[in-house]
């Protein structure tokens, strides 16, 4: 088997148990030109086995011979790119491996080393934030001895995703309880208000050519279980000037709050998927293929404006079954729509 220097045919997808590889499997295949996708995943009991064409039980990300493991699966199945999702734990063991990939024709969709280390640290963000004159909470690092000033506030760990290990508090005490045997955290003052995500893709550095808001109407475990797009021209604006700022190529989903006042707050930006990119494949634009086109040098469109507001996500539940000879089958579907 040949692959060809500049197409995209064959796909490697990491993190494979998570809502992102998922949507991520769904986009790719809604565009076609993918004709394999392999998936990794630390644990093989994982559902995603079902819906990929390889499946590859891989390290934890926090192992050293994660980035060869990726690598080896990478030369046996052929794999012309690499897709990590997992920006705190992936991302930088694969960009110190980058050189070991490009000598097998594996490309890797990462940003550049500097915006995984500053977008990675919730500290360095709010600062990067600052420098850019872009409204965000004010943050800063715990210390047993600080004060705040005004409550409530979140205590979050200062590297990590989604809302592991984030507590509310609303008094001094209960800051410094919460705190208490943890170390290296941030405080960050709470901001009330419309919680959305904007989905973006740069075709380049400083070429923001999609950015999708979403709301985040309900959440679980730090995913978007309900939501809805909208137009709302002050919200692209903040975060594409944000994301073609940073330098990024590739895609990056941008939190942050809608307050009353018509204001809109960032809260962190990360450059991979977002959990919730099947709500934006629905609404009209399919970063996948945007992906594809950007890796395989084709002229790409501004698509600002262009999605579908109004459209509403709601996930369930669906199941798949494994049978004692490993025949993978889905569950009965609830209907036909």
């Amino acid at each position: 088997m040949t692959r060809s220097s500049d197409s995209i045919r064959r796909v490697l997808i990491t993190a494979a148990g998570t809502v992102t590889a998922q949507s991520l499997i769904k986009a790719l295949r809604d565009d076609g030109r993918v004709n394999f996708i392999a998936a990794g995943d630390m644990d093989a009991l994982n559902a995603t086995r079902a819906f990929s064409d390889a499946f590859v039980v891989l390290p934890a990300a926090t192992q050293p011979d994660f980035a060869t493991a990726c690598l080896e699966a990478a030369r046996r199945l052929q794999i012309d790119l690499l897709v990590p999702l997992i920006v705190e734990s992936e991302f930088l063991p694969l960009d110190d491996a980058r050189e070991r990939f490009e000598s097998i024709r594996c490309r890797v969709l990462l940003p550049p080393r500097t915006i995984t280390e500053r977008t990675g640290d919730k500290l360095n963000f709010a600062r990067y934030l600052d420098d850019l004159g872009v409204p965000g909470p004010p943050t800063t690092a715990y210390s047993p001895g600080m004060s705040v000033k005004r409550f409530p506030v979140y205590l979050k760990p200062r590297r990590g995703s989604g809302s592991v290990g984030t507590t509310r508090v609303d008094s001094l005490a209960s800051l410094h309880e919460a705190a208490h045997g943890r170390s290296d955290l941030i405080v960050q003052e709470a901001v009330d208000g419309t919680e959305f995500t904007v989905d973006c893709f740069a075709a380049e550095p400083g070429r923001v050519v999609a950015a999708v808001p979403r709301e985040r109407i309900a959440i679980k475990a730090g995913v978007s279980v309900k939501g809805r797009t909208y137009h709302h021209p002050r919200i692209e604006t903040i975060v594409r000037d944000v994301v073609a700022a940073s330098g990024l190529r590739g895609p990056a989903n941008v939190q942050g709050m809608l307050r009353e006042d018509g204001s809109f707050s960032i809260i962190e930006m990360n450059p991979r998927f977002s959990g919730t990119l099947a709500l934006t494949t629905a609404a009209g634009i399919n970063f996948a293929s945007l992906m594809i086109d950007m890796l395989e040098g084709r002229d790409i469109a501004d698509f600002s404006g262009r999605h579908r507001a109004g459209v509403v996500m709601m996930r369930y539940w669906s199941e798949v079954f494994e049978e004692s000879d490993g025949a993978m089958r889905l569950g009965t579907q609830l209907r036909n729509l």
